[in-house]
């Protein structure tokens, strides 16, 4: 899993085809610290092709946990198979969903 910050932006990347079970709580363990100081967060799911209800948990977690200390975050790069999980969550009503890191970056920078 990789992470960087530029310009006071964190950017996380798992490095993972798919968030589940098995990988939910090392993607937890790993980017909730860093993401606790960051003022704005993008997720980066352009590695990630399938996402269960686990992984899922694990990014509503770092979504909500954001959003309530008053920082922001948006999710970018999510495969077709993940937009469809997120579309039946309904979570674009909470987080913006990109297409790309750079629509991303830009996001950021507003």
């Amino acid at each position: 899993m990789a992470s960087q910050t530029t310009k006071g932006v964190l950017v996380i990347t798992p490095d993972i085809n798919h968030l589940d079970t098995l990988s939910a709580k090392s993607f937890s363990d790993e980017y909730a610290p860093l993401a606790a100081g960051a003022s704005i967060i993008i997720l980066d799911l352009s590695k990630v092709h399938f996402v269960d209800s686990t992984g899922l948990g694990s990014i509503l977690t770092l979504v909500r946990d954001t959003l309530a200390r008053g920082a922001r975050i948006t999710l970018c790069g999510a495969q077709p198979s993940v937009k469809v999980l997120f579309r039946m969550v309904q979570l674009g009503k909470l987080v913006s969903i990109l297409d790309t890191l750079d629509l991303a970056q830009s996001w950021a920078a507003s």
